[in-house]
């Protein structure tokens, strides 16, 4: 059932350029839309599955920006649980994620954790950062979508990608060609739900070093070894005057 427009005051889709090479999930673009009757904020954000498993929970940080690309605020650990995303399709988009009310330009959408049907999981590193498909070095599909340079067809569609130097980058729908029948928003939403994980603390060991003697007795050592060396040499001297 699509809900009627007067419930949701919708913004224009934001089509996601930005791209995470090693994750398994694409984000493809995101629309926010805000209740007339409350004011509170949701976001819908559609991904694509481009791995050959069923993903079954995702896990995003949204970050939302001011005109200049500055974070205004950042929501962490939005969980997106039973998603049950095909092999290749299109997921995501029947849920809706609550957003800060502060004013953005645009969202900055992060995939942070993805689960997959079979008990395995993706986490994003610290060190892997979000790339144009320029600098990523990916082609861009006739039906608009990013794929590695390495795949031979396209993981959404799955025709064939042209060749390298006949690459053909279609450009992103235009927004005023969505309507809002393009993303359905479901009746019952049910908010986002938010966790908090506690990593394990890695303690390396190190070498134990041994407790320092206290200075008294050092002294006290010191003195009795000169007695000892002393009384030693006295006693050499004694010998050799004794028997010569």
């Amino acid at each position: 059932m699509v809900v009627s427009a007067n419930r949701f005051l919708a913004e224009e889709i934001q089509l996601h350029t930005l791209l995470q090479p090693e994750c398994p999930v694409l984000v493809y673009c995101s629309r926010r839309s805000t209740e007339a009757e409350t004011g509170a904020v949701f976001a819908q954000v559609r991904m694509v599955n481009r791995t050959d498993r069923e993903i079954t929970t995702v896990i995003l940080q949204i970050e939302g920006l001011d005109p200049n690309g500055t974070a205004l605020y950042t929501q962490q650990d939005i969980i997106l649980a039973q998603c049950h995303a095909a092999p290749h399709s299109l997921f995501g988009e029947d849920r809706m994620l609550v957003l800060q009310r502060d004013a953005v330009a645009s969202l900055r959408i992060t995939v942070e954790r993805v689960s997959f049907g079979d008990g395995t999981s993706w986490r994003k590193l610290p060190e892997q950062e979000l790339l144009t498909a320029e600098q990523a070095g990916w082609r861009v599909c006739p039906c608009g979508m990013p794929n590695p340079a390495e795949n031979p067809v396209c993981d959404l569609c799955g025709e064939p990608l042209p060749e390298v130097e006949e690459t053909v980058v279609t450009p992103l729908p235009k927004t005023e060609n969505l309507t809002p029948e393009d993303i359905r928003i479901p009746d019952v939403y049910q908010p986002a739900q938010v966790i908090r994980e506690y990593y394990p603390v890695t303690v390396y060991e190190t070498e134990e070093e041994e407790p320092e003697a206290p200075k008294w007795l050092v002294i006290l050592l010191t003195i009795l070894g000169s007695l000892a060396l002393a009384a030693a040499i006295g006693f050499f001297v004694y010998c050799l005057v004794y028997f010569m």
